[in-house]
């Protein structure tokens, strides 16, 4: 069964350019990774500050295999420093 995950994102104005840095390499990490369907960063359109991530993937071993990935635990360990607040997921 398909995953569907949006990740929202509120970064910090002084932090956006490290942002899209890391998420530049998520996205490309992401969507050469076996059963990522779709991998897709939006900027929230009258809010510069806010990114949304939408994910679709196989089924959630391909879910498993993302979040272990060196490059998923690097971006969640730096994004402490360059959120504004605790991001909200959801999964459907």
């Amino acid at each position: 069964m398909k995953k569907v995950i949006n990740a929202r994102i509120i970064v910090k104005p002084e932090a956006i350019t490290r942002f899209l840095a890391l998420a530049k390499t998520m996205v490309e990490n992401s969507n050469s990774e076996k059963g990522c369907l779709i991998y897709k960063l939006y900027q929230e359109a009258g809010c510069p500050q806010s990114f949304i991530f939408y994910e679709v993937y196989e089924n959630q071993d391909a879910v498993n295999i993302h979040n272990a990935s060196p490059y998923f635990k690097t971006f969640i360990e730096q994004m402490s420093a360059l959120a504004s607040d605790t991001p909200q997921v959801d999964v459907f």
